[in-house]
């Protein structure tokens, strides 16, 4: 074979391979039948605009939409979009299992009626590129198929029964049962009228906000939950397509509640709320604006609708803030600032020391978990009926500096008790209404610098430890060597590594910073009884501290601990884990019966 006869063989092969690309369409099928196979045209679900159904003299049209699937025909409603596409889907996925021609079908007995062909439903689906129309039959002798004609092709096919069960009977198969979509209306206000009255608008950092009748921190959650719930009620049944009803028979001359929902001031659904169902207990009549039909569903959805105000207002004094950098305390006899310098926090007045970060993360935890109970005054008009005009104590919060001072968020003034002093006033100073607090989470605040004290020390600077217990003293000291005098060994243990063990603890251990409690707090505490107190002395370059430790009584899982370093007035009340005073403090750390190495006071 030369060359010449090579090339006119490969171009011919080429040839042949377009004709078949343009008679074989790729959205074609070859089915077989008793006389030969024929083409089927099959469906991109992709391309499918619309689809009309006609079935016993009912036409259901359906369009595809930006939001999904709406029903246009017999009435204009959205539908369950599921619903159209997995009918597409199944479209899509249509093969014939086998095909009868013209001439065999004419030969049957009853011609197109043997395969319930003669008044058969229709399937219209519009692409764009053209259409496809199906003439729908019955069922093939054993039931698992049926017949069915495409228009525009010869005969009749037969495919899986389970296309037919995926039409809907009605247009009542198809339509939305929610009570409207939230996701494909642009709403940001919504207003609720009846039992009771507000709006609510979303914010710039898409929040909710009350709006009328106050300006107020909203309960976002709660706003959120009620669309949800109100969006997601089930319609049970749809009562009335007619736009023209009595409002008197469906109870909505004056509704018993209402929910509007706008984008700026322009209104885009109006939900109202009839009276209740006389032929379903527990179901309420309600009429949609938007197509002015009545539908029925639970009445749970006003149980949300009809509670107070309040429900629907932010309890939380202050909501989670990132970037406070400051805090300003006046709240005893000794006003004191909390600052961040870098990654560290301390405080800077009236004396300087490194804070705790840990504690400073928890207190600002405490300061944000803070509820309130009572929306007592929300004009705010006479703050001194709450003793505001005199603050209790004042705690200023700031976020980073601008123009090189720091910025102030906000100021939270307490003031005076409340009925039998279980609430306290409290106000911030960027919002006009007064609150009330559970006076008992103002034991939570703190109101003295020592309780910010950075507690962890490292052992080997503890130079010396006084232990006073029931009268005895006992002197522990380093000597040259590192170790400690005056130590006798419990149970065999070496002393040395269980006393830094044990001061390493201590420097770890506070739960709770509270201000020193009173002589009755002392004894409630059980200080007088146990009478056990340790000095431990620091030494850090030249300079000396002390931190002084008074222990108390316990509770099921921590032990009461009075402390104080030598700069700090007044001292705090802190606990320490229970564990820790069995193993360390209490073996290590006390005074025991007269030896050579105690002394008396």
């Amino acid at each position: 074979m030369n060359r010449r006869t090579t090339w006119v063989l490969v171009l011919l092969a080429v040839l042949l391979g377009g004709w078949l690309a343009m008679t074989e369409r790729r959205d074609e099928v070859r089915v077989a039948g008793a006389t030969g196979s024929v083409r089927f045209r099959r469906l991109d679900p992709r391309e499918v605009i619309s689809v009309e159904i006609l079935r016993s003299n009912v036409a259901i049209r359906l369009e595809r939409t930006n939001s999904g699937w709406f029903l246009r025909s017999p009435i204009h409603y959205p539908v369950q979009s599921t619903s159209v596409e997995r009918l597409l889907e199944m479209l899509g996925n249509l093969v014939p299992r086998s095909h009868q021609s013209s001439a065999e079908v004419t030969a049957q007995r009853g011609a197109l009626a043997a395969f319930g062909l003669e008044r058969p439903d229709v399937l219209t689906i519009r692409t764009r590129e053209g259409m496809n129309i199906l003439r729908l039959g019955g069922r093939t002798p054993l039931g698992s198929q049926f017949y069915f004609q495409q228009v525009g092709q010869d005969g009749v096919f037969t495919a899986d029964a389970g296309l037919l069960e995926a039409l809907p009977a009605s247009p009542e198969d198809w339509r939305d049962r929610r009570l409207f979509d939230a996701d494909s209306l642009p709403f940001d206000r919504v207003e609720i009228l009846g039992e009771t009255e507000f709006e609510a608008a979303i914010t710039t950092n898409g929040t909710w906000r009350l709006i009328r009748p106050l300006v107020a921190r909203a309960n976002d959650d709660q706003i959120r939950r009620l669309l949800t719930d109100a969006a997601d009620s089930r319609v049970n049944a749809f009562v009335s397509d007619t736009l023209t009803v009595s409002a008197e028979e469906y109870g909505l001359t004056k509704p018993t509640a209402q929910m509007v929902l706008k984008r700026g001031t322009n209104e885009l659904l109006r939900l109202q709320f009839g009276r209740a169902s006389t032929n379903a207990p527990g179901e309420i009549l309600v009429r949609r604006s938007d197509f002015g039909n009545i539908v029925r569903i639970t009445n749970s959805i006003l149980e949300s609708l009809k509670r107070p105000l309040a429900t629907y207002r932010d309890r939380r004094l202050m909501p989670a803030i990132a970037g406070l950098e400051r805090l300003e305390v006046r709240a005893g006899s000794e006003p004191f600032t909390l600052e961040k310098q870098g990654t560290n926090w301390w405080v800077i007045s009236p004396r300087r020391f490194l804070a705790d970060g840990p504690w400073v993360r928890e207190t600002f935890q405490r300061f944000m978990g803070l509820r309130i109970e009572d929306f007592l005054d929300d004009l705010g008009t006479d703050p001194g009926r709450y003793g505001l005009d005199q603050p209790a104590r004042e705690y200023s919060f700031y976020l980073g500096k601008s123009n090189g001072s720091p910025a102030m968020l906000t100021r939270l003034s307490v003031g005076t008790p409340l009925g039998e002093g279980r609430r306290l006033s409290i106000r911030r100073s960027d919002e006009p209404g007064i609150y009330g607090i559970a006076a008992g989470d103002l034991q939570l605040l703190p109101v003295s610098a020592p309780q910010f004290r950075d507690w962890n020390f490292n052992p080997s600077n503890i130079v010396q430890i006084e232990i006073r217990q029931q009268g005895r003293v006992r002197m522990l000291r380093r000597n040259s060597l590192g170790r400690w005098d005056g130590v006798i060994a419990v149970q065999g243990l070496l002393p040395d590594p269980a006393i830094d063990e044990g001061l390493y603890r201590i420097g770890q251990a506070p739960i709770g910073r509270y201000p020193v409690p009173n002589d009755v707090a002392l004894k409630q505490f059980a200080f007088d009884q146990l009478d056990h107190a340790v000095t431990l002395t620091q030494k850090e370059g030249g300079h000396f501290r002390s931190l002084h430790l008074r222990f108390g009584g316990r509770n099921a899982i921590n032990q009461f601990v009075w402390a104080a370093f030598d700069a700090d007035e007044p001292a705090i009340l802190t606990q320490f884990s229970l564990s820790l005073y069995q193993e360390y403090i209490g073996p290590w750390f006390s005074a025991p019966p007269a030896t050579s190495n105690e002394t008396k006071p």
